[in-house]
């Protein structure tokens, strides 16, 4: 393996889930904001995930 795949897959593998949940973050807030109907129930997911994603790691960090 070159010096460079090394580099690059140690960048995804850092940086993959912080992306996804921008991702996620940025389409729940253009879809509240832009959209009605289904699209705030959508929103509304889309917005949850990173905070329960937060909790989660939140308690499995602190052992509790």
């Amino acid at each position: 393996m070159t010096n460079s795949s090394i580099q690059r897959s140690t960048f995804w593998f850092v940086w993959r889930t912080p992306t996804l949940l921008a991702i996620l973050t940025l389409f729940g807030l253009l879809a509240a904001l832009l959209k009605t109907g289904v699209w705030h129930w959508a929103a509304w997911v889309a917005l949850a995930i990173p905070v329960v994603a937060g909790l989660w790691f939140s308690f499995k960090r602190s052992g509790r």
